[in-house]
């Protein structure tokens, strides 16, 4: 197990920062610099392609460095206009009733990439227009097979468990220990909203890979969610504030990123996070331009200006995840790089295994996600 507390850490600066209470939140509307006010992606209105002058971005919530994004249009001329999604779904969902269009970049974990090329959403990589992609790190652009024909990734970091050990009493040190919970947990476990999300849990629970979808772990896992559904008060995400669950003490153990638990730990010193031992979990954030994008020359260009050192390495200081352009470490304070929370010790990274390298058979995910929608009633 490896544990970060708050402890001796130094705190990232204070940065923009608005999220929705609650990610399920049905309209969030962010006014950035100069853009209008942006709907949370998953309405009925599906927004146009940009215009000649204007790159439409789709990501997460506050997941963009704004004074960046001034940079840019600074440098180029071309402003960026940001539409939010909710869960990794709510975008598939989106992009599928669009036919991949009305977008000029998109953020996608890289693990499910090929899938997306698959749809035809996907323009392929120009390297001629993104010279900066020799930037990254090789084990990061090989991670996946072919994924770096479509999409080239800019962050990775850990998925594990953030709990409040001062209010549980007890230690958590695997997967297990939030599956089969103890006792006092019933009612205070929060879940992410996120099929995908929720299988890799279960069988790294279970002490298999999370690349491994035969049938009987794939029953185990779906048995061991079903069975945990009393301890778990939601399945979502935590609020970045002061309301957080985790900070009130309304819950008292989560799934979470280490980026967002290294924010959470800003107002909440007491919550610690843990890679478990029975199977740290890695994962890979991409970018990639929409084939249906009547920009992709600027499209490629935004992608390359994100990797230049100094960007990459604003951006990494900023959101407190790690770059996968390994020159931005000299352009990144002490603090920041000797930060366990961001860059975890190489043995850890080093026994942690990538989500999804293999892809989900189509029946598993239908499964996956009808039982999600069984845990939710």
């Amino acid at each position: 197990m490896f544990c970060v507390s708050s402890e001796g850490r130094a705190l990232l600066p204070v940065r923009w920062r608005l999220r929705a209470s609650q990610w399920g939140m049905a309209i969030l509307m962010v006014v950035v610099l100069n853009f209008p006010q942006v709907p949370l992606a998953g309405e009925k209105q599906v927004p146009q392609a940009g215009e000649k002058r204007e790159l439409v971005l789709l990501t997460w919530p506050d997941y963009m460095d704004p004074d960046l994004l001034e940079k840019f249009e600074k440098k180029t001329g071309v402003s960026v206009r940001m539409v939010y999604f909710e869960t990794d779904e709510t975008r598939d969902e989106l992009l599928a009733r669009a036919g991949g269009e009305g977008f000029d970049v998109a953020d996608i974990f890289c693990d499910r990439v090929g899938g997306y090329a698959e749809q035809g959403w996907l323009a392929p990589i120009d390297a001629t227009l993104v010279p900066n992609m020799r930037r990254i790190g090789k084990r990061w652009l090989e991670a996946y097979p072919g994924v770096s024909r479509y999409a080239l990734p800019y962050f990775w970091g850990t998925f594990g468990i953030a709990y409040r050990p001062d209010l549980l009493g007890e230690t958590i040190t695997r997967w297990r220990d939030l599956l089969v919970p103890s006792p006092k947990l019933r009612g205070k476990i929060l879940m992410e909203k996120d099929s995908r999300s929720l299988l890799v849990v279960a069988l790294k629970a279970l002490g298999g890979s999370s690349n491994a979808f035969g049938e009987e772990a794939l029953r185990d896992a779906m048995q061991l969610l079903i069975a945990q559904k009393p301890f778990v008060k939601d399945y979502g995400y935590p609020s970045m504030d002061e309301k957080s669950g985790l900070v009130t003490g309304e819950i008292w153990a989560a799934t979470l990123y280490n980026g967002d638990t290294l924010f959470l730990q800003g107002i909440e010193p007491r919550i610690q996070y843990v890679l478990p031992e029975d199977g740290p979990i890695l994962w890979m954030d991409c970018m990639a331009v929409l084939n249906g994008s009547r920009n992709k020359k600027s499209a490629y260009e935004f992608i390359d200006f994100l990797h230049e050192p100094e960007n990459a390495a604003k951006l990494s200081r900023e959101l407190g995840y790690a770059s996968t352009d390994p020159e931005t470490r000299s352009f990144l304070p002490a603090e920041h790089v000797n930060n366990a929370l961001i860059h975890p010790p190489a043995e850890v990274v080093e026994k942690s295994e990538l989500k999804f390298l293999e892809p989900i058979p189509v029946q598993a995910e239908r499964r996956m996600k009808a039982l999600l929608h069984d845990l939710l009633r």
